[in-house]
């Protein structure tokens, strides 16, 4: 298959174009691909169902969305444990810019003077057709800027998200071009490989809402769609016969997808998820806790298995914008009053590890080890509860003070490690109350604002400046302990415009530090290790989970079951 490159200016430094490969040849097999069969997947979040299809509503659930959606650009797959091994494919939502390839999107320059971005959209890509909502056409630049707008203009959209961007423009069926306000260096993570870039049809943004929200009108352009939907059970998404993407292997061209099915299997249970996988009833766990690996290795000793740094952050969002938790002296104690070591060596049993969140240890060039920050910042990383009741007394709270923390009752992490963390405050005097709630009820109280004092929340590493922006920034959606700080705000917004990347990357390693050192809005706790497993009858699959902000869609379709193989193991 010819290579289709990006051609990229880089607005940074000046450097020529760089040309990456779309759709280069894959590892050799001893035997040829066995087309069609079904891959069936219990997802990394298992227990979850899809809350609503209707993309509008900027729900979590990219990897479902992205079976059907595609954005622009994504990662390129050979770069990761197939080829070169530069990147393991399992970031939450991070994609270095140097491994970005072409997807919907063959080309794009970022150009100055104005300051715009050009993208050079992909001949003969066409929508699923979908009785009732559109027929099968070729998906033009104009479909893009529909998307985008509608997107912006939702009553759920997360603020100032596209603030960069003045306006899309199509220059023609199949050139679509962003005109800049100013210039941000998460462009490509906000609008090509990020979490809402996703394309949907003009067509279904003009359905009602309760049209939009039913997953019988979903369509797209990507490999698959979902066929069939029983809630708490499973989600059938079924392959697009139409699709445009094909793969090299062994020398011969296959059209994708080379499977017919993908089946999101949801289980609440761990233990009955370990039950199906070894029975053979799953082929592919993209997560599992690390307590039930050597249980799988016992049952099913031919099983592959992958050993992963959980990318989403585990802390204790504390409230800055009430009491308590307004004065950083009561933050810091209740850093202070919590044993990392201990959760990390009894808990999880040293799988995992104490980071220096909110950057994630996959940054190379941003990420500083816990060693080399500051004393006051490796102190919050000690057990001291007797400064932590010192601290207390200075502001205000000799006897403690009594709070709630909300927790989802789907992270068997989580409702592991509450109890432990009650014991502890329970040690300085202080009273932590904890409220188990179900998914859909514990999502909506922080997207809505009205979360308890405390808030046990993952969250995903996202990049450098998003995952800042997104966390700290004022006003921001998933800003969960409602940090507003001039002083971080206006160095984000510097650092966020800044065009030369070694004075950008300084100014965000000294945010990080400030955030860690100075403003201390949340509780810090240890970030677990998670296991992912898979059958060797499972071909071309190499562990990886998803290819920019949770989007599976490049790695499933590649993936074929050996029939043969399956059969001789017994299954």
């Amino acid at each position: 298959m010819p290579k289709a490159g990006i051609k990229r200016r880089a607005v940074l430094s000046g450097a020529a174009a760089i040309a990456l490969g779309l759709g280069s040849a894959m590892p050799a097999f001893a035997q040829d691909v066995q087309l069609g069969g079904t891959i069936n997947v219990s997802t990394i979040y298992r227990t979850l169902d899809p809350l609503s299809w209707d993309t509008e509503r900027w729900s979590w659930k990219a990897n479902h969305d992205h079976l059907q959606l595609e954005s622009l650009l994504r990662g390129d797959l050979n770069r990761g444990p197939r080829g070169t091994n530069e990147w393991a494919f399992t970031a939450a939502d991070y994609l270095p810019y140097e491994i970005l390839q072409g997807s919907l999107a063959e080309s794009f320059e970022v150009l100055q003077n104005p300051l715009r971005i050009e993208f050079k959209l992909r001949k003969g890509v066409y929508w699923q057709e979908v009785p009732g909502v559109m027929a099968s056409r070729e998906v033009v630049a104009s479909d893009f800027v529909k998307n985008y707008e509608v997107m912006r203009a939702s009553p759920q959209a997360i603020p100032d998200y596209w603030g960069f961007v003045e306006r899309w423009e199509a220059k023609d069926d199949h050139t679509l071009v962003f005109h800049l306000k100013n210039f941000d260096a998460s462009w490509d993570y906000l609008s090509t490989w990020g979490y809402y870039d996703g394309l949907q049809a003009p067509e279904w943004h003009a359905l009602p809402a309760e049209k939009r929200a039913d997953w019988r009108n979903v369509t797209g352009t990507g490999p698959y769609r979902p066929t069939a939907v029983q809630p708490g059970r499973q989600v059938v998404y079924s392959a697009n016969k139409n699709y445009w993407d094909k793969e090299v292997i062994n020398g011969k061209e296959y059209q994708l997808p080379l499977n017919d099915k993908v089946i999101y299997n949801i289980i609440k249970d761990e233990s009955a998820t370990v039950a199906a996988f070894t029975s053979g009833r799953l082929d592919i766990l993209e997560a599992i806790r690390w307590q039930f690996i050597d249980q799988i290795k016992k049952a099913a000793p031919q099983v592959i298995t992958k050993r992963n740094l959980a990318n989403e952050g585990t802390y204790i969002a504390l409230r800055t914008d009430r009491k308590p938790f307004n004065d950083v002296r009561v933050r810091r104690a209740m850093n202070l009053a919590v044993d990392q070591k201990a959760i990390l060596k009894s808990l999880l049993n040293g799988e995992g590890e104490l980071l220096n969140y909110p950057f994630s240890s996959e940054w190379k060039g941003y990420y500083q080890p816990l060693s080399e920050l500051s004393s006051k910042a490796q102190e919050l990383f000690e057990y001291k509860p007797e400064e932590a009741k010192k601290l207390l007394a200075e502001a205000g709270y000799p006897n403690g003070f009594s709070f709630d923390l909300q927790v989802c009752s789907c992270n068997p992490y989580h409702m592991d490690l509450v109890p432990m963390l009650q014991a502890y405050y329970q040690r300085i005097g202080v009273t932590m109350n904890i409220k188990a709630l179900e998914y859909g009820a514990y999502r909506s109280m922080m997207r809505h604002k009205d979360q308890a004092d405390a808030y046990m929340i993952n969250n995903a590493s996202g990049t450098p400046l998003a995952v800042l922006r997104k966390s700290y920034l004022t006003g921001q959606t998933w800003n969960p302990s409602m940090l507003s700080d001039a002083k971080f705000d206006e160095a984000y917004y510097k650092a966020a415009t800044e065009q030369d990347k070694a004075k950008r990357d300084e100014m965000l390693r000294e945010l990080n530090r400030y955030i860690i050192e100075e403003v201390v809005p949340q509780v810090w706790l240890p970030t677990q290790n998670y296991y992912s497993a898979w059958w060797p009858w499972v071909k071309n699959y190499h562990g990886e989970i998803r290819n920019g902000a949770m989007k599976p869609n490049s790695i499933y379709a590649r993936i074929w079951i050996d029939q043969a193989l399956k059969k001789k193991m017994g299954y």
